[in-house]
């Protein structure tokens, strides 16, 4: 269990809560209302607020997972789309068939072990710990996803990244998306765009 979660999180697998009391102490706070399931093997304390924001929400459930794609872009104002889903982005060894929440709404990206903490930022929101992928990362993961992003929408947040001249870097930029096999995408249009 990682700190992030030891230090914050409301929402437990059953193994891990169990790591850290008895069977009994278990059974006793789902008896006395303080721990109620939320799903299979999934349960949540009672007497901690629950968090407004489905990213908070969502780093909660999967402790692993890193903001990406439209949820990230969103976060950053490069797009005006406001995404369907919280979209995540999981290593690809080990969490293909891990349980979804029934709210809210989880869209799963899959990366390498080698790729998934490129770019990874850690920011606070209300006062919890979000993992977030930064800007250029997010750039990049546009292009890379573009069958279920879109050229268009990839191109346009491409566009709102660029004239965020105080925020952006652009040699980091090219570094990841070499890293991320990009490379074809992003140096055509900051080509075109820088001239």
């Amino acid at each position: 269990m990682n700190t992030l979660t030891v230090k914050q999180s409301k929402i437990w697998h059953r193994k891990d809560l169990l790591q850290h009391m008895t069977n009994y102490r278990f059974r006793k706070m789902i008896e006395s209302h303080r721990l109620e399931r939320v799903q299979k093997g999934i349960y949540a304390f009672c007497d901690i607020d629950e968090p407004d924001n489905d990213m908070v929400l969502i780093q909660q459930f999967y402790p692993q997972a890193i903001m990406s794609v439209f949820t990230a872009a969103s976060f950053y104002g490069l797009t005006s789309v406001i995404p369907r889903a919280v979209q995540i982005t999981l290593p690809s060894n080990g969490t293909r068939r891990l349980a979804k929440p029934d709210y809210p709404v989880v869209e799963i990206f899959f990366t390498s072990d080698k790729t998934m903490e490129l770019g990874l930022d850690v920011i606070t929101v209300e006062n919890y710990l979000i993992r977030i992928y930064d800007r250029e990362r997010v750039v990049c993961d546009m292009f890379r996803y573009l069958s279920r992003t879109g050229l268009d929408t990839a191109i346009g947040i491409f566009k709102s990244y660029m004239k965020d001249k105080k925020n952006r870097d652009v040699d980091k930029l090219i570094r990841y998306s070499r890293q991320l096999r990009v490379y074809k995408y992003i140096s055509q249009y900051v080509e075109v765009y820088i001239g």
